[in-house]
């Protein structure tokens, strides 16, 4: 699966999805949020350690573990929902500095508007090339309202 970084196609992606995770590891994983809340994995550090979000799932459960992860996976379960949208404005109002990705079914058409919301990275499942990435981050060459990079609308922008 091709991953966009930052909106750069990279090659190596240091995160494993572990559905079940025991311990500590020298791999980076992401675990499901229902694991991360059943089990205390302080001993995975913080660096080495993600947590995967499902649009059913409450962010109000993930926001007291902040601290302890530094990747926030948001599956997007289907083209239509855009919860994960949401979480990633609250995630960013909150003050989470770490990497935030999408994952699942998201498409080439939303990436602009997943990096204006607070995403870092992007999961695909379609191959993509460099000539469509640089589109689909230009189509729309203004953009009025704030995002999570920008706080002021355009008419409040010296441009």
């Amino acid at each position: 699966m091709p991953l966009l970084k930052l909106k750069k196609l990279v090659s190596d992606d240091p995160w494993v999805l572990q559905e079940v995770f025991s311990g500590k590891t020298d791999l980076s994983v992401v675990v499901p949020l229902a694991q991360l809340l059943e089990q205390e994995l302080v001993a995975q550090p913080k660096e080495r350690l993600g947590v995967r979000l499902s649009s059913d799932e409450s962010l109000d459960d993930l926001k007291p573990l902040l601290k302890q992860v530094s990747l926030v996976e948001i599956y997007f379960e289907a083209l239509r929902d855009g919860r994960g949208f949401s979480f990633a404005r609250v995630l960013r109002r909150e003050g989470f500095e770490g990497e935030i990705r999408a994952s699942g079914e998201v498409s080439r058409d939303r990436l602009d508007y997943l990096y204006r919301c607070g995403f870092d990275s992007v999961l695909l499942q379609a191959p993509i090339n460099e000539e469509q990435i640089t589109t689909a981050y230009q189509e729309i060459s203004v953009h009025y309202q704030a995002d999570a990079r920008n706080e002021q609308p355009i008419y409040r922008q010296a441009i």
